[in-house]
């Protein structure tokens, strides 16, 4: 599920990433949900079809936090602070990530019928986004 290249103790946008989302089931079947007080979003979206292989994300945003989680279906999370490197299993719609400003993110492993959403703390800023990971290591040295 979670996998760390670095075994530190010192305080990381990496520490506590995890959000378990509450659940609620009857005979009707199941439902999670995650409400503004519990992160305030601007924006959501939903990734679909994506190609088998395909990778996407490799970027960081310098204001934004997300929470992305698999809806259906799994992927794989890498996410990078400038010192550690993690990787996340997203396979239950009941947990999600919350990826913090400046953290490198990379999405592969996709299932074929995987379905993600992302909640966004601000809305679509094309200059937000450092896109390569030279300016990314750049901007954290």
């Amino acid at each position: 599920m979670f996998n760390s290249d670095n075994k530190t103790t010192s305080p990381s946008l990496l520490d506590d990433i995890l959000v378990e989302l509450p659940q609620r089931t009857d005979e009707r079947g199941s439902l999670s949900f995650v409400e503004a007080k519990d992160f305030d979003f601007q924006r959501a979206f939903w990734i679909y079809d994506v190609p088998e292989g395909s990778e996407r994300g490799g970027h960081a945003h310098r204001t934004c936090t997300e929470m992305l989680m698999a809806v259906h279906g799994s992927f794989e999370v890498e996410l990078y602070d400038g010192h550690r490197r993690i990787n996340v299993v997203l396979d239950n719609p009941r947990r999600a990530v919350m990826i913090r400003p400046m953290v490198w993110c990379r999405l592969y492993g996709f299932s074929a019928d995987f379905v993600g959403l992302c909640l966004a703390s601000h809305p679509y800023q094309p200059e937000g986004y450092v896109n390569t990971i030279e300016e990314f290591e750049a901007c954290k040295s």
